[in-house]
C-alpha cells in the first residue's frame, strides 16, 4: 500500500515536472522575468543611497552601524536573493500544471487549515499583507481578467491568489528570497518599502500590457464583452459542494469546460451559486460535523409553515440589527451567560421571518464556543471578559462577511483577538475600566466595531495598531518599575547571598569549637565583616574571597598547634597577625576594635601584655567588646554563631521546600518559564490571584513575580516553584495567540464530541 502511494506521489511529481507550458504562458513569464530583472535592479540600485540617508539622520552611531551593516549585507546577498527570486516565479509559473494547486499565500497556508504556524513579527506581517491587499485593489479590473485568461490555459484552478504575476506570488517570493538575511525589523521594513516602491506600484501597468498581449494572442478574446453580460446559470454538469464553489464533473476534463459563464466566475475568484462562498476552515467543519448548506434541521416545529433559511449576508443583516440587545445581555448578570446563539435564535423565533441554516448556525455556535474559551482560560478579570464578550458580536459580522477570517492566522481581525487576549491575562478582579488604560481602550474598541459601517481590513489593521502601540506605551511604563524592582531584588539577593557564604564559614570552623574568646569575638565582630565585603565586591570565586578564609584557618591553625601564653608563632605569627590588621583597615574597621582585637591576639600567641588605651566610655577592666582582657583570653565553647553583618539566613519555607521532593519533570517546567511568563496561585486570595516572571535572579534561582503594574506579588525559589507545580498551586499560563489556540482546541472538542456520536 505504501509502495503505492509513493507511485502515485511520484508521478504526480513528475506529471507537473513534465508539463509544458501554452505559448502564450511562455511569453507571459517571459515578460514577466523581463520586467522584474528591470525593477529588482532598481531596488537594489536605492539601497545604497536610502541606507546612507537613514544613518546620516540616525541618532546615534548604534543605528548609525546597523544601517550600515544592511547595507552591506544586502548588498553581498544580491545574487543569492535574485537567484531564489526568480527560481520562485518560475515555479509558481510550473506548478500550474498541478489541477490542485491553489497557491501558499497566507490565507491558504497550514493544508488542513485547522493547524497552527509559528506567529511571526507583527509589525513585518503587516507591512507584506499591507503591500499585497493595497496593489490587489489597485489592479483588481487588470488582476481578475488577466487570471482568468491564464485560468483558461492551465489544469490549476487559478485565481488572484495563486497568479504567478499577481501580488500574492510576487510578494510572497521576495519574502522568501530575504528570510535569510539577518536584518533586524527597521532595516527589513525599508526594504520591503523599496519593493513596494519600484516592483509593485509600477505593476499595473504590466498587467495592462499582458492582459492586452494574450487577448491578441487569442486566449479569451471576448472576455470583457462577456464580463458585461449578464451572468448564466452554471450548466448542468457543474455541481455543488458544500462550502456553496462549483466543480465539473469527474467525467470531464478540466480544460475542455472553459467557456459560458466559467471565466466570469474565475475571474471574480470564486465559482459560486447565488450563495457567498464560505472559506476552508468552515467547509472543513461542515464535513467533519455532516452540516448541510442551505438546510435547517432546528428552529421549526413539526406542522407549522416552513420558514426562509436566512444565508450569511441575511445573517449578517441581522445581527447588526441586534446590536444594543447583545451589549445589555452582557452587562445583565442575569443574563450574561445566555450565548449569542440563544439570542438570535430568540430574536429569529420573535419575528417569525426565518431560521438558521445549518452552516450559519455552526458559525455562530463556534464563535460562542471560541470566546467563551479564551475567557476560561485566559481572563481572569470579570470587567474584561465582559468587554471581550462584547467584541462577539462585531467579529461575527467579519467572519459572515470574510471567509478568509478562519482561514488566515494572519487576518487583522484575529491579530486583535491575540492582543486583546494577551493584554488581558493580568488583570483580577475589581479592575476599573474607566481608570486603567488598556482596559479602557479594550472597551472603546468594543463601541469602535459596533460603530463601524463596514468593518474591512483596512479598518481593522488601523485599529489593530492603534491598540498595540497604546499597549506598547504601557509595557514601556511597567517594564522600567520591573528593572528597577530587578535591580533592588538583585542587590538584596546578593547582600542575602554574601551573608549566608560568611554564615556558612564559620559555622564550619567555629561552631562547636572549643576557642579563645577573643578569637570567637574576633570572627563574629570583624572577621565577618571583612569576609562580607569581599564576597560582595569580588565574588565566591575570587581569590580575595578565598584569600580572607585562608587567614581565619591559618589562625585557627595557629591555635589549635599551640596553648594560650606559650610562644608558638615566631616571624609566621608576626606576618599573620599584619595581614590580619591591614584588612581590617582597608573596611575600615574602628581603630579602637580593631587594637583590642589585634592586640589580644599578640599577647595569645606571644605572652605579650594586653596593649591599648581604655576607650572613654568603657568601665574599668572591661574591654571595648564588653569582656575584660583575661575573659578574652579565655577558652569557650561556641554553642552558636551570631554575625553583625547585613543580609538574611535562608527562610524557614524555602528550607521546608528544598526537604521535600521534587519530580524532574516539574524542575524541567519551572526550567521553562522565562521573564514575562504568567502564572496562576491557586487557593490564594484574592481569587485568581495572577503574576508574571518579572526576572530569575542568579545563580541562586529566585523568581520575582509582579502584577499588570510591575509591583511585586511574590519571590520564591526554583525548588519552591516546582514544588508548587507538582502541588498544583501555581499553574502557567499561555500568554500569546491565545484566540488561535482556543480556536485549535474548540476544533478538537467538535472532533472528539463528532467521533462519540459516529
Amino acid at each position: 500500500m505504501r509502495d503505492n502511494h509513493l507511485t502515485v506521489i511520484d508521478a504526480e511529481k513528475l506529471k507537473r515536472s513534465s508539463f509544458k507550458l501554452p505559448q502564450p504562458l511562455l511569453v507571459l513569464q517571459k515578460n514577466a522575468k523581463t520586467f522584474l530583472v528591470s525593477q529588482l535592479a532598481s531596488v537594489f540600485d536605492h539601497v545604497d543611497d536610502t541606507f546612507f540617508d537613514l544613518a546620516d539622520r540616525a541618532e546615534n552611531s548604534r543605528n548609525q552601524t546597523v544601517y550600515f551593516d544592511a547595507m552591506r549585507l544586502i548588498r553581498v546577498e544580491r545574487k543569492a536573493i535574485e537567484h531564489h527570486f526568480f527560481n520562485t516565479l518560475a515555479s509558481n509559473f510550473q506548478r500550474l500544471g498541478d489541477e490542485k494547486y491553489r497557491g501558499n499565500s497566507s490565507s491558504s497556508r497550514g493544508g488542513q487549515g485547522l493547524e497552527l504556524v509559528e506567529n511571526e513579527d507583527l509589525e513585518e506581517i503587516i507591512a507584506l499583507d499591507t503591500m499585497v491587499s493595497k496593489t490587489s485593489e489597485l489592479c483588481k479590473a487588470e488582476l481578475e481578467p488577466l487570471s482568468a485568461r491564464v485560468d483558461s490555459l492551465v489544469p490549476a484552478m487559478v485565481s488572484a491568489k495563486n497568479n504567478p504575476v499577481g501580488p500574492d506570488s510576487i510578494c510572497e517570493a521576495f519574502n522568501s528570497a530575504v528570510a535569510h538575511l539577518e536584518l533586524s525589523l527597521p532595516t527589513k521594513l525599508v526594504f520591503f518599502k523599496l519593493f513596494d516602491r519600484h516592483v509593485m506600484v509600477p505593476i499595473k501597468e504590466f498587467l495592462v500590457q499582458n492582459n492586452r498581449h494574450l487577448k491578441e494572442m487569442g486566449v479569451l478574446p471576448d472576455l470583457e464583452l462577456k464580463r458585461k453580460a449578464k451572468v448564466k446559470k452554471p450548466p448542468s454538469h457543474q455541481t455543488s459542494n458544500e462550502s456553496g464553489a462549483t466543480h465539473p464533473s469527474s467525467g470531464a476534463s478540466h480544460s475542455s469546460e472553459r467557456g459560458g459563464s466559467h471565466p466570469e466566475a474565475n475571474a471574480s475568484g470564486s465559482r459560486q451559486t447565488g450563495r457567498p462562498k464560505f472559506g476552508q476552515f468552515i467547509s472543513q467543519l461542515q464535513n467533519m460535523m455532516q452540516w448541510e448548506t442551505g438546510k435547517a434541521t432546528s428552529g421549526q416545529t413539526e406542522g407549522s409553515e416552513p420558514r426562509a433559511v436566512l444565508d450569511s449576508p441575511q445573517l449578517a443583516s441581522m445581527v447588526a440589527d441586534i446590536q444594543s440587545e447583545w451589549r445589555q445581555q452582557v452587562n445583565d448578570p442575569q443574563q450574561s451567560d445566555k450565548s449569542l446563539l440563544a439570542l438570535i435564535e430568540e430574536s429569529l423565533s420573535r419575528q417569525g421571518d426565518g431560521v438558521l441554516g445549518d452552516t450559519e448556525r455552526g458559525v455562530v455556535d463556534l464563535m460562542d464556543k471560541l470566546f467563551a474559551k479564551v475567557n476560561t482560560q485566559a481572563i481572569a478579570a470579570e470587567e474584561i471578559s465582559q468587554e471581550l464578550r462584547k467584541l462577539e458580536l462585531p467579529i461575527l459580522q467579519v467572519a459572515l462577511q470574510d471567509a478568509t477570517f478562519f482561514d488566515r492566522e494572519k487576518h487583522p481581525a484575529r491579530r486583535l483577538l491575540n492582543e486583546i487576549a494577551e493584554a488581558s491575562i493580568g488583570y483580577t478582579d475589581g479592575v476599573d475600566v474607566n481608570q486603567d488604560p488598556v482596559a479602557k481602550a479594550i472597551a472603546q474598541l468594543s463601541e469602535t466595531l459596533y460603530s463601524e459601517n463596514q468593518l474591512d481590513n483596512a479598518t481593522l489593521t488601523q485599529l489593530l495598531l492603534n491598540f498595540i502601540e497604546l499597549v506598547e506605551k504601557e509595557r514601556r511604563r511597567v517594564a522600567a518599575l520591573e528593572r528597577r524592582l530587578m535591580e533592588e531584588v538583585a542587590a538584596t539577593e546578593k547582600v542575602n547571598q554574601a551573608h549566608q557564604a560568611v554564615v556558612k564559614v564559620l559555622i564550619e570552623r567555629i561552631q562547636g569549637k572549643t576557642l579563645p574568646r577573643f578569637l570567637v569575638s574576633f570572627a563574629e565582630d570583624a572577621w565577618c565583616k571583612v569576609l562580607f565585603l569581599a564576597y560582595l565586591r569580588y565574588g565566591a570565586d575570587s581569590d580575595a574571597w578565598h584569600t580572607r578564609i585562608q587567614l581565619l584557618d591559618q589562625l585557627l591553625a595557629s591555635v589549635r598547634k599551640g596553648q594560650a601564653n606559650e610562644v608558638v608563632g615566631g616571624k609566621a605569627i608576626d606576618d599573620l597577625v599584619e595581614q590580619v590588621r591591614e584588612h581590617l583597615e582597608d573596611i575600615s574597621y574602628d581603630p579602637y576594635d580593631s587594637g583590642r582585637l589585634v592586640g589580644a591576639m599578640e599577647q595569645y600567641f606571644k605572652g605579650e601584655d594586653f596593649r591599648g588605651e581604655k576607650h572613654p566610655s568603657e568601665k574599668r577592666g572591661e574591654s571595648p567588646l564588653g569582656e575584660t582582657s583575661e575573659n578574652l583570653l579565655k577558652d569557650v565553647l561556641v554553642e552558636s554563631l551570631r554575625t553583625d553583618i547585613p543580609g538574611e539566613s535562608p527562610s524557614l519555607g524555602e528550607n521546608e521546600g528544598v526537604a521535600e521532593d521534587v519530580d524532574d519533570q516539574f524542575l524541567r517546567r519551572v526550567d521553562s518559564l522565562t521573564s514575562g511568563s504568567w502564572v496562576e496561585f491557586a487557593g490564594e486570595e484574592p481569587s485568581k490571584r495572577r503574576g508574571k516572571v518579572a526576572g530569575i535572579i542568579s545563580p541562586s534561582g529566585k523568581f520575582v513575580f509582579v502584577n499588570r503594574q510591575g509591583f511585586k506579588v511574590s519571590e520564591r525559589h526554583r525548588h519552591s516553584v516546582a514544588l508548587d507545580l507538582q502541588n498544583k498551586k501555581i499553574k502557567p499560563l499561555e500568554k500569546s495567540r491565545l484566540f488561535d489556540k482556543a480556536l485549535e482546541g474548540v476544533v478538537k472538542e467538535m472532533r472528539h464530541y463528532r467521533s462519540e456520536q459516529s
